[in-house]
């Protein structure tokens, strides 16, 4: 019988299956860098096959303005090496953590024609927002939750105080909610809590498919 393990008690995945885990790392490695490096050791710990890909946005230095906004739409590069990926390797589940900018949603195309699941843990609300936070002028904002077209991020230059940048990223949401990738390309999504399970159910994800996984930290041992 295959063993199994779960990840809190909504991610339980059989020892048999063989893993991709999925991450744009940051220029300034934060928490999701951290909970990605927990999470794949943990899996590990356990006896499961863990296939990494990665790329990075200290690749964005030497990379054109015009081409880095179009990597953040679609990435080639991401489609043609995770397929290769899941191929090669005969992936069973593919996870995803950050995908923006450089790995982009084609990521889920990928595994889709592959015939592989994917689940995408909601590090941020960067599916609801644009500036990934739900905040305006260091209070909290919710102008763009709902919305088909994330217009107030724009209007407001929302990510890094650019208009054009924050374009980019709404234009990103726009055409990826008209082509059902968020619907229909990722088969589990897990948030971090419920409030903002909530939240992403109030900007158009299905509820059904949104379960909470707190993030974690390994215990040490207890004091004498």
């Amino acid at each position: 019988m295959a063993r199994r393990v779960a990840l809190g008690r909504f991610f339980a995945v059989s020892a048999l299956q063989r893993l991709l885990i999925v991450h744009n790392a940051y220029q300034q490695r934060g928490g999701e860098d951290s909970v990605v490096a927990a999470e794949v050791a943990l899996l590990r710990a356990h006896g499961h096959p863990v296939v990494e890909y990665r790329r990075s946005n200290d690749d964005l230095a030497a990379m054109p303005r015009a081409q880095a906004a179009v990597q953040t739409f679609w990435s080639g590069r991401t489609t043609r090496e995770v397929g290769e990926l899941i191929r090669r390797e005969r992936i069973d589940v593919v996870h995803c953590h950050n995908t923006f900018p450089l790995v982009s949603p084609s990521v889920y195309w990928a595994a889709a024609r592959a015939g592989v699941p994917v689940v995408q843990t909601l590090h941020n609300f960067r599916l609801v927002c644009p500036q990934a936070l739900m905040l305006r002028d260091e209070r909290p904002c919710e102008d763009c939750v709902g919305r088909a077209v994330p217009w107030p991020a724009v209007r407001h230059g929302c990510y890094r105080g650019s208009r054009a940048q924050s374009a980019v990223l709404a234009g990103m949401l726009v055409a990826h909610r008209a082509a059902g990738t968020w619907q229909r390309q990722v088969a589990r999504y897990i948030a971090l809590n419920e409030f903002c399970r909530q939240k992403f159910i109030e900007g158009g994800l299905p509820a059904e498919r949104i379960a909470v996984k707190p993030n974690f930290v390994e215990a040490g041992p207890a004091p004498a």
